[in-house]
């Protein structure tokens, strides 16, 4: 599934077993009266919510506008439209044709349009078929992960599986501590790949678990949780700074960083965890990012190091989609790689949450 979608990941993990017929329709119209007597007709055969609230969350499969709600709310709109690519999200218009003036532009968001006043056999229908249309791209869409997830383990798990039956066949031969300790290496990588694999499925469909947290102390968990070898840790946050998150994903999006950076640079390394001002950044000031392959760390799979899964970055993705963060990634100050969390909710005089341990 798109990792930028703004759904949250129970909904979505919910969406996956509802039919096309049993979907959840946001009706934004600007009279209440209206608003009401259509969501009353609806009701027994959708999920109906009326909320504004609902544009925020993204928890909707078709949208009902008018002509005043739909200029009122476009940005809102186009933003859920881009969020859900590849998958289909319906927008139905309802028009006065003796008052509105539906624009060029209004009919470039929206899929149908009807006339009041509404006749409930006539928009049956089309909602069905709207709702069909999303529905079975979401299923394409999910069927092109599965296959995407299955090329991936089949291709990564292959390698050091063979690297391991051979030196397993040869140490039996030999004797020679030297091909089971590649065994074991070949196995330990095995391993890697599996828990990262999980690790990244894992992310699209548990439900988060929000709390007042502090950065530093998960940071500096994180960090101490890890092998860094000659790497160095630098803080530059307050004990105090406080913000809304998963405890255990919090961890999780900084050891994946942590390691990333320890990964693909040898050497003296030093790591840093900053504030923003809408968010934290982790950087280092290693052999940095380049350009043209910025746009690709954060697909499965991709990874520039010969011992790295492919995975740790597209954790950190869905992480922080999961959290309704944005991350990027740029030069650091010193020349290494920086990886920007913006979109952070910050809290002033709340303690932190234990959470984490």
């Amino acid at each position: 599934m798109p990792n930028n979608s703004s759904n949250s990941p129970s909904w979505t993990a919910e969406r996956q077993n509802r039919s096309a017929d049993d979907m959840r329709l946001l009706i934004l119209l600007s009279h209440e009266r209206n608003s009401r007597i259509l969501a009353e007709k609806l009701t027994p055969y959708y999920d109906i919510c009326t909320e504004n609230s609902a544009l925020t969350s993204g928890e909707f499969d078709l949208c009902i506008v008018d002509s005043n709600t739909l200029r009122r709310f476009r940005s809102e709109l186009e933003a859920h439209t881009r969020a859900e690519e590849p998958v289909f999200l319906p927008y139905l218009l309802v028009v006065n044709r003796d008052v509105d003036q539906v624009d060029t532009a209004a009919l470039e968001l929206v899929d149908e349009v009807i006339s009041m006043p509404i006749v409930l056999e006539e928009l049956a229908p089309r909602l069905k078929s709207l709702l069909r249309t999303r529905h079975l791209t979401w299923e394409m869409s999910e069927r092109d992960q599965v296959e995407e997830m299955a090329a991936t383990i089949s291709h990564d798990l292959r390698n050091p599986l063979n690297v391991a039956r051979g030196n397993l066949e040869l140490g039996r031969e030999t004797n020679e501590d030297e091909f089971f300790e590649t065994t074991a290496d070949a196995l330990d990588r095995m391993s890697t790949l599996i828990d990262d694999l999980l690790s990244f499925a894992k992310q699209e469909y548990a439900t988060p678990d929000f709390a007042p947290v502090s950065i530093a102390d998960i940071a500096t968990r994180s960090w101490d949780l890890l092998e860094t070898g000659d790497a160095t840790f630098h803080l530059e946050l307050d004990d105090d700074t406080v913000i809304v998150a998963d405890p255990s994903r919090l961890q999780e999006l900084f050891s994946n960083l942590f390691r990333n950076a320890c990964e693909h640079n040898d050497g003296q390394l030093t790591v840093t965890v900053g504030p923003l001002s809408d968010g934290f950044f982790v950087a280092d000031d290693g052999a940095g990012i380049p350009v043209a392959d910025r746009v690709s760390v954060f697909e499965t799979g991709y990874s520039t190091n010969t011992d790295g899964t492919g995975f740790g970055l597209p954790i950190v993705k869905r992480i922080c989609d999961a959290h309704s963060w944005t991350v990027s990634v740029s030069d650091s100050t010193t020349g290494g790689a920086q990886f920007d969390i913006t979109g952070v909710q910050f809290i002033d005089g709340v303690s932190a949450s234990p959470g984490g341990e």
